[in-house]
């Protein structure tokens, strides 16, 4: 499938010295979650483009995605502070930049930063970026491949790099079918670990093997004595991305001096959204550390704030992906106007890979079982389940 032009409003000035120019609107359309409980409607309203300061760039997005997070934001759950724009990761064009004029025009592709928490996110027309948020990309990959890169392999690559070296070692990644879970075994892969996943779905579990885990894990009651009959001795490392709620059976999981990484919260922010409650890191929700860490087995944190997440580092991914070294299914696509549907989608247990948004015209789908560049239009899935009334563990 040809990839959609880029930046059509940007036009060259007759003077080659001087940058590219565009022709701003005053308004663009952007998706904003006002209020708590799901009671937001997700149709996109008018409001004024933003202006970038002189270390930012104004980013015309072309793609971004549904986490589990967002969801949990619109609920009024999660630390996002309302009202507020969402969307982590984003796919677009710099149409301005004042203190790097030789940025403009360049495809760029970026995730965290608070974008989406803290600040306005990617579920608009346009997004303003710190300079050192964003990454230049040169691919044939669709914009839609894009949007599932940078967030979920930022997280990931964090995660690994807590553990240290990888091959030969055996990884047990708890919530395998989460975006970041499909990035952490592909990436881990490539390093030449056994990779063992999870997964509350036995549906899934062909999915998982098709993409390239050595064993799956059904997460389950009998969880840890699943792991212990394939590993008697435990696992040599493990990432766990349902949070604290889980983490006491995923230490268990684990041999001698081996080392768990948590760093996600997936099936802590389903049970945020079912009792209402709010995240609040500075409250003490779980054990003593005495009662919950075996001995001999070491625990850190990984993630986001683990990565080098280096312009090198962002290249590498987007290569890796378009030549098929790395792999990371794309779900389902969506327009910004089928933002509703989206959320619908991502809070679906069918869903396996991420759920991306296109923004502007020329809205494209993706198949259900693309694992790298190929994207084929396939109709859109059915969606019969309302936000909030699924598990999110194994979602992004």
């Amino acid at each position: 499938m040809p990839e959609r032009p880029l930046a059509k409003t940007l036009t060259a000035d007759p003077d080659a010295a001087r940058p590219v120019q565009y022709d701003r609107p005053e308004t663009m359309l952007a998706v904003v979650v006002r209020e708590g409980s799901g009671k937001t409607s997700l149709q996109p309203e008018r409001m004024p483009v933003p202006t970038p300061g002189s270390d930012q760039v104004l980013v015309r997005v072309q793609a971004t995605s549904v986490i589990s997070s967002e969801i949990a934001s619109r609920e009024g759950v999660s630390t996002a502070t309302l009202p507020l724009i969402l969307g982590n990761d984003f796919v677009g064009t710099v149409v301005e930049a004042p203190g790097a004029p030789s940025m403009v025009g360049r495809l760029v592709v970026g995730a965290y930063g608070g974008y989406g928490y803290t600040r306005p996110g990617a579920w608009a027309e346009f997004i303003v970026v710190d300079q050192p948020d964003v990454f230049s990309v040169e691919t044939e990959l669709g914009v839609e491949a894009l949007a599932a890169i940078p967030g979920s392999f930022t997280a990931a690559s964090g995660a690994l790099r807590s553990l240290g070296d990888l091959a030969g070692k055996r990884l047990l990644i708890r919530g395998g079918t989460s975006g970041v879970g499909l990035a952490a075994a592909t990436l881990a892969l490539d390093q030449g670990a056994h990779v063992i996943s999870t997964t509350r779905d036995p549906s899934k579990v062909e999915k998982l093997l098709a993409h390239g885990v050595h064993d799956v894990v059904i997460d389950d009651d009998d969880f840890t004595a699943q792991v212990r009959r394939l590993f008697p001795l435990g696992v040599d490392l493990a990432v766990d991305l349902l949070g604290v709620d889980s983490l006491r059976e995923t230490l268990r999981c684990v041999q001698e001096f081996g080392i768990v990484c948590i760093t996600g919260l997936l099936r802590d922010q389903t049970k945020s959204i079912r009792s209402r409650e709010r995240e609040d890191r500075s409250i003490p929700l779980f054990p003593h550390p005495m009662d919950l860490i075996p001995p001999t087995v070491r625990l850190t944190v990984g993630g986001v704030d683990g990565t080098a997440r280096t312009p090198d580092l962002m290249r590498q991914w987007v290569a890796g992906v378009q030549s098929g070294r790395y792999r990371i299914p794309v779900d389902s696509v969506f327009t910004l106007h089928q933002m509703e549907q989206a959320h619908r989608r991502r809070s679906d247990p069918a869903a396996f890979g991420k759920v991306i948004v296109t923004v502007g015209d020329d809205p494209r789908t993706t198949s259900s079982s693309s694992t790298s560049s190929t994207s084929t239009e396939v109709p859109q899935p059915e969606l019969a389940t309302e936000p909030g009334d699924s598990a999110h563990e194994n979602q992004e």
